[in-house]
């Protein structure tokens, strides 16, 4: 599995601040929940 460089998840976390309502629309995941799954970004 590929990880995202630093500079990618800096700029993901500019654009998605906490907070932030997400929609999933597509996960390449065989347990990933289902599309249309709804949350809150939170932050760690």
């Amino acid at each position: 599995m590929r990880f995202p460089s630093k500079e990618v998840v800096e700029e993901l976390r500019k654009r998605y601040p906490v907070g932030t309502r997400v929609e999933l629309v597509f996960m390449e995941d065989i347990k990933a929940p289902p599309i249309g799954t709804k949350g809150t970004v939170r932050g760690e």
